[in-house]
């Protein structure tokens, strides 16, 4: 099985923001930062989860999928408060048979980060 890695430019340390080997692709943890930049999006809570989402969009579409292939998704929040913004910007790139989820609440994330995401996506024998 081969193996191919997926760099965004906004890692935070020495890992691949995704890896996909066969018809799997795994998403590094992503956030709300500036693509290609280490800086998180300016404008507060909803620029942020919306920012994270379209990143995540990005690497899975770089590596070459679809978001209706995503299987599995790891919400971290640094407040739970912030879950129903999550859940309804969330909805809107997931619309119909969203993902299998999970979500953990943290106490701090890097670069000041105030949500990151994790995912999982198969192809299903798709070439």
């Amino acid at each position: 099985m081969s193996k191919r890695v997926i760099n965004s430019g906004s890692a935070l340390g020495p890992y691949s923001s995704a890896v996909v080997a066969g018809d799997h692709c795994y998403v590094a943890g992503t956030g709300g930062l500036v693509p290609g930049t280490a800086q998180v999006v300016e404008g507060g809570i909803e620029a942020e989860i919306r920012q994270t989402m379209d990143n995540l969009q990005s690497v899975i579409t770089e590596a070459g999928f679809r978001m209706d292939e995503v299987v599995s998704v790891t919400c971290y929040l640094r407040d739970m408060a912030d879950w129903p913004l999550l859940n309804k910007i969330y909805s809107t790139y997931f619309t119909d048979e969203p993902p299998a989820r999970a979500a953990v609440a943290v106490g701090d994330m890097p670069a000041g980060l105030n949500v990151e995401l994790t995912c999982i996506a198969w192809r299903g024998g798709r070439s």
